[in-house]
């Protein structure tokens, strides 16, 4: 395993997170976990990829594509204090 950081967070956050998910599990929503404000945000893809840079969207529209094709969520990691944006393709539980 890899020593990211934000693991255990996601880990910590993770009842939440799904919680907020399932709010909108239809939708298949892109999620957001904002590190300096412990918020959790629910996105709809395509609001979502609007707010990237161009060269970044192609990247994120495949991974989102492959992760609801495995029933997968993408979770975005945002820390402004470390200039971190990360993402995150993880399991949804049954």
């Amino acid at each position: 395993m890899t020593n990211d950081p934000y693991l255990a967070l996601i880990k910590q956050q993770w009842p939440a997170i799904a919680e907020i998910y399932n709010q909108f599990a239809e939708q298949q929503p892109i999620m957001l976990l904002d590190v300096q404000s412990s918020e959790i945000h629910a996105f709809p893809f395509e609001e979502f990829v609007l707010v990237l840079q161009v060269a970044s969207r192609r990247q994120v529209e495949t991974q989102y594509r492959r992760a609801v094709a495995n029933r997968q969520m993408v979770l975005f990691v945002r820390d402004t204090e470390n200039k971190v944006f990360q993402s995150y393709t993880l399991a949804l539980e049954e």
